[in-house]
């Protein structure tokens, strides 16, 4: 995986990259830690500055430890329009077979070692929102996928198309990062202050490369 600004970690140091774009390369598989979730990192595109991750709590799986609804830090990522939800409904209490007008599969997973019936779709949010309003289920957990990715009715469908992950967009200063690649420099951060400085041959700097340096030494740059 090509890594760049503004990515960071294992050999990558610190001030090449963003500080809430750090990634734990300990594993086969990288991981990104976006407001106290955890998600594996499948593709990096430094070009279109998107990636596509996949929830570390679901994978292999549709039956997790814990029913959390998905986060992001919104002040840097943003979903994509590749993007949909596949919304899982857990513990469920009235078969909701008997709503006809929204598409159901059911799923079996235990929950505290009982086993319940559970449901997932694709269904627009706002026959979701009244679906769970009836109190039939007793968890809803919204989960991203691809728009492209086909969910059959069954458990395997379903947690390949977690697994296969979804797209963010970032921006961490993006047009002050064109402006320092413009001027020969690369993207990084000052580790003291968080703020963004692009680091030049003859120093670092705010913005692009200058010829007065505002530091006295020249990161080096993995």
């Amino acid at each position: 995986m090509n890594l760049g600004y503004p990515f960071w970690g294992s050999n990558r140091p610190n001030y090449c990259g963003h500080p809430s774009f750090q990634l734990d390369c300990s594993s086969n598989v990288p991981q990104i830690n976006l407001t106290t979730m955890n998600y594996s990192v499948l593709e990096i595109n430094n070009s279109s500055r998107t990636l596509k991750v996949a929830r570390t709590d679901y994978l292999d799986t549709i039956c997790p430890a814990a029913f959390v609804n998905t986060t992001i830090d919104n002040n840097f990522f943003s979903y994509t329009s590749g993007d949909t939800n596949l919304t899982l409904y857990y513990d469920c209490r009235t078969p909701l077979a008997a709503f006809p007008h929204l598409a159901f599969y059911q799923f079996n997973c235990s929950i505290n070692g009982t086993n319940f019936i559970n449901y997932y779709t694709q269904v627009s949010e706002a026959f979701l929102a009244f679906s769970y309003l009836t109190g039939a289920c007793k968890y809803r957990v919204n989960v991203p996928v691809q728009t492209d990715f086909p969910t059959a009715a069954t458990n395997d469908a379903a947690i390949a198309a977690i697994d296969s992950g979804f797209m963010l967009g970032w921006n961490a200063t993006n047009s002050q990062c064109d402006t320092c690649l413009k001027a020969g420099g690369l993207c990084g951060s000052d580790p003291t202050t968080s703020t963004f400085t692009c680091h030049c041959t003859n120093g670092t700097f705010p913005s692009g490369c200058s010829t007065v340096p505002t530091t006295s030494q020249t990161a080096s740059i993995p």
